[in-house]
């Protein structure tokens, strides 16, 4: 229902006329005439007597089921004790606050719209030994947010390397970017565990090589229990991590539901 079809219906349920009605809120019957046919809208001036004289509430004018809270009550019970020139001044500010901050909210929106994709990836503290074994058989560590790229996206989980023996490769502390799979071709890097104990080497068929030529090959024993974790695909860079402005694009967007982490 509109403001129209409102003060139509409750003057005529009050048996006024439009004159009548204009007369009693002291305005002109074409002013009343044009607030039905929803050419015009009541001012705020003339709402209060214009809802006393239909005998209906502000809350009922503008279509408000439910009844006003206190704090509501009290904010248009200090609005209509302002002189006039002081309700208009009050009304161009709120107005001005409600553009503000649609403006804010709508580049709120395109800030996080414009965060980039990402993966989510679980990061292994535990580590996989370049030289000494280091414990997999229960993994340690966190979920991480990385950029999503080819290689990102490829990975199932992140490792720590432990020790030198990949060097020049892969250096002790780095994190490499393992995609799970059981198998992997001869010249591949992979993460392997050997009795419980977890290692990153280059798989060839004589057995596991290191990188750093003061390494041994390891071999293994028909009963030794050896399996492979997964392919490595490089080693995780700078750029693959979010900045901390990436990263609080990342988390509104999220929040918006604009991207699924």
């Amino acid at each position: 229902m509109t403001y129209g079809d409102r003060i139509r219906q409750r003057r005529v349920a009050l048996g006024m006329n439009q004159a009548e009605l204009a007369q009693r809120v002291g305005v002109s019957r074409n002013t009343v005439a044009g607030w039905e046919t929803n050419h015009s809208r009541p001012d705020l001036n003339s709402l209060p007597v214009l809802c006393a004289t239909l005998k209906i509430s502000l809350n009922a004018f503008f279509g408000v089921a439910r009844r006003r809270s206190e704090e509501e009550a009290r904010v248009l019970e200090l609005f209509f004790s302002l002189e006039e020139g002081d309700r208009e001044c009050l009304t161009w500010q709120m107005e001005g606050l409600k553009e503000r901050r649609a403006a804010q909210r709508a580049e709120e929106r395109r800030y996080a719209a414009s965060a980039p994709k990402t993966v989510t990836l679980f990061m292994n503290e535990l580590g996989a030994a370049a030289g000494f074994g280091g414990d997999l058989g229960e993994a340690q560590g966190e979920k991480v947010t990385l950029l999503a790229d080819r290689d990102t996206e490829r990975a199932d989980e992140v490792i720590m390397v432990c020790g030198r023996s990949m060097e020049p490769t892969f250096y002790d502390g780095d994190r490499v970017l393992v995609q799970h799979t059981r198998e992997i071709r001869e010249g591949e890097i992979g993460i392997f565990l050997v009795d419980q104990e977890g290692y990153i080497k280059e798989y060839r068929k004589d057995g596991l090589h290191s990188h750093n030529p003061e390494y041994r090959t390891m071999t293994f024993r028909e009963d030794q229990a050896v399996r492979c974790i997964g392919r490595v695909i490089g080693k995780l860079r700078e750029d693959q991590i979010p900045t901390p402005d990436q990263m609080k694009q990342i988390e509104q967007a999220e929040e918006a539901g604009e991207v699924s982490p």
